[in-house]
């Protein structure tokens, strides 16, 4: 995994470069990040629970969502947010 937080003057193309490892790459506005309602907590089935992102019809959890997480809350731009509301890691908007 090979998760890719980025910024660039030009917006540029992007897309996956291994389908066995990413099944999509989209781009997501710093806004819809920082949004609560847009925060979630994910409980994997050994238990551990973590972070998450419900953007773009999709659900970032994992490793990108611990590095998203923790960029936000470093850089002061975390807001609030509902850390008892919980989503399956198989949800669908």
């Amino acid at each position: 995994m090979t998760p890719v937080l980025g910024w660039w003057r030009e917006p540029s193309p992007v897309g996956v470069v291994d389908p066995n490892e990413t099944a999509r790459v989209f781009t997501v506005p710093v806004v819809d990040l920082t949004d609560p309602a847009n925060r979630a907590t994910t409980v994997h089935p050994s238990g551990h629970r973590g972070p998450a992102f419900l953007v773009e019809s999709a659900l970032v959890w994992g490793f990108t969502a611990g590095i998203i997480d923790r960029l936000l809350h470093y850089a002061g731009w975390e807001r609030p947010w509902d850390r008892e509301k919980q989503v399956p890691l198989d949800w669908r908007a």
